[in-house]
Formats: C-alpha cells, sequence, structure tokens
C-alpha cells in the first residue's frame, strides 16, 4: 500500500466523521433521534446482548437476538465503551457512531489495495468515503451495516488477487456478520467456477453457529418466516417502495406480500441468469445483482444501501456514474429521516420512488457502458484496471 495514499484516506475519514457527527448532534439530536441523556435510543438491544455475553450468557437463549452470532460479539467493545459513562448521552451513542465508522476506514483502506495503482485504488476508496450512505449510516444512523461491508471489502479485496481460499472463508465469516454477505457468493462462484465459493461460506457458518442452534434450540432461529424482525427478506419494512406505500395508505399494500416475495425471488433469478449468461465485470455483476435484490425486497432497511456502495465504488469514474452514485445514497437517507422522526409517509415514499429510479438508470446506463466496453471500444471508458475485468 503506498503510504501517502493511505495517510491521505485517514485525512479523509476523520474529516468526514468529524462533519458527521456535527451534524448528528447539531440537527438530529435535537429531535430526540438519540434518545434523552438518562436513556439513549438504539435501534437493537446491542447492550444487553454484550452485556449477556460478558457476564458467560448464551446468545439466543439468554439473550433475544436474530442476528448470526459473530456480530453480537463484534458489537462488545463499543458496548463496554459506552459504560464506561454510565450508559448516558452523548457518550454512549457516540461510542457506536465511532466505532461503526472505524469499519468505515477498514473498507476504504482495503479499496486502497484494490488495485496495482494506487492511483485507482485511492480514487476507489475516496468515492466510498464521500458517499453520503457510508457515514450517514454509521453516524447519523449508528447502525452497523459498516462491519458486513468490511468484511465484504477483504473478500473482494482477497478475490481480486486470485486468494480464493481466504476469500471464502471471509466470505463465511461475513455470513456470521449478517446473512446479506451471501450477495456475493453465486457472482464469486460464476466467475471462477470454484467449489470452494459454494461449499467453504454454508460449512464455517454452519459449524459456528450449530453449537448455539444445540444448546438454544427454536431461539436461534434468524431466518423464521412466521416472523419479523429476523434476517429473512419477506416481509414489509423499512424504507422500500412496498412499505412506505403501505405506512402512506393507512396499511394497504400496493400489491400484497406473497405477490411481491413471487416478484423478488423471480427478479433476482432473472438477474443471476443474465449475470451466468453475460458476465461483465466481478463488480458491475455485484452492483446489477445487488441492486436488483434491494429494489424488489419488500424489506429495505437504509443500512442496506451501504452493500451497493462499497461494490460501486470501484465503478463510478470508470463509467462516469458519481451523478448517481451521490445521488441515491444522499435522497435514500434523507428518505429514512423523513420517515422517522419526522413520520411523514407520503414524502418518504416519494423519496424513495426517487431512489429507486435513479438506480434503475444506473443500471441502465452501467449496462450499456459495458456493452460498449465488451464491444471492444477502448475509449476512456473501458480503462478501469484488474477489478473490473
Amino acid at each position: 500500500m503506498n503510504r501517502k495514499y493511505g495517510l491521505r484516506i485517514v485525512g479523509i475519514f476523520l474529516l468526514l466523521l468529524a462533519v458527521y457527527l456535527a451534524v448528528a448532534w447539531f440537527g438530529l439530536e435535537p429531535l430526540g433521534y438519540y434518545g434523552t441523556a438518562e436513556e439513549p435510543r438504539f435501534a437493537d438491544p446491542w447492550i444487553p446482548r454484550a452485556e449477556t455475553i460478558l457476564g458467560g450468557g448464551l446468545l439466543y437463549r439468554d439473550v433475544y437476538t436474530t442476528t448470526p452470532p459473530l456480530v453480537n460479539y463484534l458489537l462488545v467493545p463499543p458496548a463496554v465503551a459506552a459504560s464506561l459513562f454510565g450508559h448516558r448521552n452523548p457518550w454512549a451513542t457516540v461510542s457506536f457512531q465511532v466505532y461503526f465508522s472505524l469499519f468505515n476506514l477498514l473498507a476504504a483502506l482495503a479499496l486502497l489495495r484494490f488495485e496495482r495503482d494506487p492511483v485507482d485504488g485511492y480514487r476507489h476508496a475516496r468515492y466510498f468515503l464521500l458517499n453520503p450512505m457510508t457515514f450517514g449510516n454509521s453516524v447519523l444512523r449508528r447502525q452497523d451495516e459498516a462491519i458486513l461491508v468490511f468484511f465484504l471489502a477483504l473478500v473482494l479485496l482477497f478475490f481480486v488477487h486470485a486468494r480464493h481460499w481466504r476469500a471464502a472463508i471471509t466470505l463465511g465469516l461475513s455470513l456470521l456478520v449478517k446473512v446479506s454477505g451471501a450477495l456475493v457468493l453465486p457472482v464469486a462462484f460464476l466467475r471462477t467456477r470454484d467449489w470452494k465459493y459454494v461449499v467453504v461460506p454454508p460449512v464455517l457458518f454452519a459449524l459456528v453457529f450449530a453449537p448455539f442452534v444445540l444448546v438454544a434450540g427454536e431461539s436461534a432461529s434468524i431466518w423464521d418466516l412466521t416472523r419479523r424482525d429476523t434476517q429473512h427478506p419477506f416481509y414489509f419494512a423499512g424504507i422500500s417502495l412496498w412499505a412506505l406505500w403501505a405506512r402512506w395508505n393507512e396499511g394497504r399494500p400496493l400489491l400484497d406480500l406473497t405477490a411481491q416475495s413471487v416478484i423478488m425471488v423471480l427478479g433476482v433469478s432473472a438477474a443471476l441468469v443474465l449475470i451466468a449468461l453475460k458476465p461483465r465485470g466481478l463488480f458491475e455483476d455485484l452492483t446489477l445483482l445487488t441492486t436488483t435484490a434491494l429494489l424488489l425486497s419488500p424489506k429495505l432497511h437504509c443500512g442496506y444501501f451501504c452493500i451497493l456502495v462499497l461494490f460501486m465504488a470501484p465503478l463510478v469514474h470508470r463509467y462516469r456514474m458519481g451523478v448517481f452514485y451521490l445521488l441515491f445514497g444522499l435522497i435514500a437517507l434523507v428518505t429514512d429521516i423523513v420517515k422517522w422522526p419526522l413520520e411523514d409517509w407520503a414524502n418518504a415514499f416519494r423519496l424513495i420512488a426517487v431512489v429507486y429510479a435513479v438506480l434503475i438508470a444506473a443500471m441502465a446506463w452501467l449496462l450499456r457502458l459495458a456493452r460498449r466496453d465488451a464491444a471492444g471500444d477502448h475509449g476512456p471508458l473501458s480503462t478501469g484496471g484488474g477489478v473490473a475485468a
């Protein structure tokens, strides 16, 4: 890694962290977004889970959680830091905001090493950090998707350097953070036809998760289609077009859940067939698959877009997608704030419709220019280094 560019990335990280912390505590905090000084508000019960782990208890059996085990252990450090301040704001919430943001830095440093030319790697990392979703999710929304994004960045770093054993093992670890890490699996396999990508990640996941299931039983279920707030995507939630329409229209869905779930499965399957028949490049294929899955999912939390921010970062300069890239991140973040705490369902629906339109336009733009590259037009758009090959 070129030390000069690494230091620049650290500088950009520190500057953006300070800016977003200022926005959080001067903009959102007065709205009650982070709770009160005595009772900080967290979207997930991270602190009880951490206290259970530190007290020798067992996840799932002794404390409720529907997330895979690894992420709960990775959330012990900020919970301990928050306890040092008596779990009082602002420091309790800041502990999580800064901790999550550190994973942004680690993911950016991984992006820096994707390319042989450090200038290209620096460009990818800079785009990633500058997307409003990156720090908007880790600081403003103080959510944990940055941890998954870092693991996926490591998977892709190993992949582009042909370290396939390391990539497969790290992919398995990513599933133990969030099961949505599985988005990388089919693309990695289709590009290599390497058995490791379809065997190692699920086996590693099963080996680590099995002891929890054996001891906790049904309480360890993270994919229960009959319940809300688990890891499956088949219910209306978050800022999906379908969820916000239902909230705007007093619970009346635009399409019923079964129909929407079928559409999602068919749409993702069609994207995989397209990728298998006509691969365009690692990041192009990951972007196409992820965009399809997110836009068709009945459940779409704002932080899920962080995965797309990572996958698109190496494509922004090559395909001149800067406007698309920055717009979708910014508008999705604003949508989430309009959803809560403002609870303006009508405008939240209108905003997410714009996000969908921007991403659909971005995919059309990407496919058109990728086809142009494949046809042998070696103009400026076809220079992207090894990552897109």
